[in-house]
């Protein structure tokens, strides 16, 4: 054993996973086993140790005693990964406004012109008809596509629209602004 599992007082079950990153390529390094370089980082919290640590799969699995969650994590954020490189690629349909829009997972995703030059985009659950506005604004459509996909998987898995399934707090840098109807 290496790392934080040889040190005494760092607990070694009964941790939580409070959220995971993916890292887009393994640029960090396991904080319990010390050893191991890690792309997807799960946050793990333990009542009786005061630091959250940034752990990778394996140590995970140890920590938490449970050999599917930090696996599932994992499959969730590279499936979002891979349909995130090929969110660009999908058929956008053009709406009677002339703003490309999707409707795929339950949710009408429109990509609009704010400005002349300033792109966003409105993500609305379709059963229920809750919406919300990007807060950013983009300089080019691509930009602002990629965005609300972005925040589709904000919406998905910690707000728990249109989800199927067990939630899971994922990291993204789109920021969104809820709305009232």
């Amino acid at each position: 054993m290496s790392g934080k599992w040889s040190q005494i007082g760092v607990p070694h079950k009964g941790w939580t996973c409070v959220s995971v990153d993916d890292l887009g390529a393994p640029d960090a390094v396991c904080e319990m086993c010390e050893t191991q370089e890690i792309r997807y980082v799960h946050h793990m919290e333990h009542p009786d140790y005061r630091d959250s640590l940034g752990v990778g799969c394996i140590c995970a699995q140890h920590m938490e005693n449970d050999y599917e969650a930090p696996r599932r994590r994992e499959r969730t954020l590279r499936n979002a990964a891979q349909r995130r490189h090929r969110w660009l690629c999908r058929k956008w349909k053009i709406s009677a406004k002339g703003n490309a829009y999707l409707n795929t997972d339950g949710m009408n995703i429109v990509v609009y012109c704010r400005t002349r030059t300033l792109w966003t985009a409105r993500i609305e659950e379709r059963a229920t008809g809750r919406f919300e506005t990007l807060k950013r604004r983009y300089t080019d459509e691509d930009t602002a596509k990629l965005a609300a996909f972005d925040a589709m998987i904000i919406l998905k898995h910690e707000r728990g629209w249109s989800s199927r399934g067990k939630q899971v707090a994922l990291s993204s840098s789109a920021c969104i602004i809820p709305r009232q109807r």
